[in-house]
């Protein structure tokens, strides 16, 4: 079993004072996944020496973007320096030597940066209320986005694989700046409020043979039932999965996935055709419902088997990662390989048993690798006794 770690820019360029690029691999480190596009976050960093409390740049790209994005426009990162090879072919040009495999590990539609400036292209949920940072994978212009990222990324000599995160859609669960809300977004009702009605969205509908615009009416209703007409006090329970859906529950939810999958598959061609010879990993969710940064798993299937299926575990503890492993969403990739992120910190992880259970739980499903994350998150103390656990 190969075990793997993520990284961001900021943390490769202090390395050196801890070893470099040898010491992560004489802790049996296979690979290293950089952040080549990401979001916003405020990150506690235990052991940089220049920062303890990093606010990240928002939406921005660690490489220096050569391809022609049209409208929706790539910014690259403080960390890209104005001459000279960017943090990417940095890592891409000085790896190999120090017998590391590289990846992509590449955020596509979650942008605020870009949503808030073209927000006609985001994700509108039934009320027509935007989602600035979700952009709608259904929009011509962010297909042609994703599909330009990925040759941009792939023309990178040294550069093994591409790490797909948010290629989907977005919904609700995504928290935004001090998130209020009186009824908790669960079950159908998060579905409900994460559905997209934007016109490219009504498109897919409508090419698919739904009414979208009657789609759109149930989920009003139905949102307009969990929240307008219910009471926050006493909140009545909503269906959490598809044997708890009535008949007309069912219709919609069918509907909206269906247009979901129609873009995925659209998205999976386009993505493949881009990558040149580097592979893919998309990232999943066993619950075909999900709409985090992950794809469902059944959207997924619109990949080939081949292609990697990258299950980020980051908020489960051994116990939740073991029922993800055995859950049908799972179960249903089938022959693909399969890579496992874990983020081992208390409560989730509190004693060297926890680690040693994810390895035995990888060899008992047949999980090829365990990604570590995060180099810039964890102090070398913990690194260390992981990945020791881990080889």
């Amino acid at each position: 079993m190969q075990v793997a770690l993520y990284v961001h820019p900021f943390d490769l360029a202090v390395l050196d004072d801890h070893g470099g690029l040898a010491r992560l691999r004489d802790l049996g480190i296979g690979e290293l996944s950089m952040a080549t596009s990401y979001h916003d976050g405020r990150w506690l960093t235990p052991w940089n020496p220049s920062r303890r409390v990093r606010f990240l740049e928002d939406g921005c790209v660690h490489f220096r973007p050569t391809e022609d994005y049209a409208r929706l426009q790539p910014k690259m990162s403080s960390e890209v320096v104005a001459t000279g090879p960017s943090p990417l072919e940095i890592l891409c040009a000085a790896a190999p030597a120090a017998g590391l495999m590289v990846r992509a590990w590449t955020v596509f539609g979650h942008n605020t940066r870009l949503g808030l400036a073209a927000p006609d292209v985001t994700v509108e949920n039934a009320f027509g209320d935007r989602y600035p940072y979700a952009l709608c994978p259904s929009q011509p212009e962010v297909q042609q986005y994703h599909q330009t990222l990925q040759r941009d990324l792939a023309g990178h000599t040294g550069l093994g694989s591409i790490e797909l995160e948010a290629l989907g859609q977005m919904g609700i669960a995504h928290s935004s700046h001090h998130d209020k809300t009186s009824f908790k977004p669960l079950g159908l009702y998060a579905f409900a409020l994460s559905a997209c009605f934007c016109p490219a969205c009504l498109l897919v509908q409508q090419e698919l043979g739904a009414d979208g615009e009657a789609v759109r009416a149930q989920v009003r209703s139905f949102v307009t039932k969990c929240t307008t007409d219910a009471d926050a006090m006493a909140p009545e329970p909503v269906p959490g999965s598809d044997a708890e859906l009535d008949a007309d529950q069912k219709q919609w939810v069918e509907a909206v996935l269906a247009g979901r999958q129609h873009t995925v598959a659209q998205l999976a061609q386009s993505i493949t055709a881009a990558s040149g010879s580097c592979r893919r990993a998309v990232q999943v969710h066993p619950d075909r419902w999900f709409t985090g940064s992950q794809l469902s798993a059944q959207a997924a299937m619109a990949f080939t088997g081949g292609e990697e299926r990258v299950l980020t575990c980051y908020g489960d503890g051994p116990d939740a990662i073991a029922k993800v492993l055995a859950s049908d969403g799972v179960r249903a990739i089938g022959d693909a390989p399969l890579r496992l992120s874990i983020w081992p910190k208390a409560p989730l992880f509190s004693c060297d048993d926890d680690v040693l259970r994810i390895k035995q739980l990888c060899t008992a499903h047949n999980v090829a690798t365990v990604a570590i994350y995060h180099l810039g998150l964890l102090p070398w103390r913990t690194l260390e006794r992981v990945a020791k656990i881990l080889q």
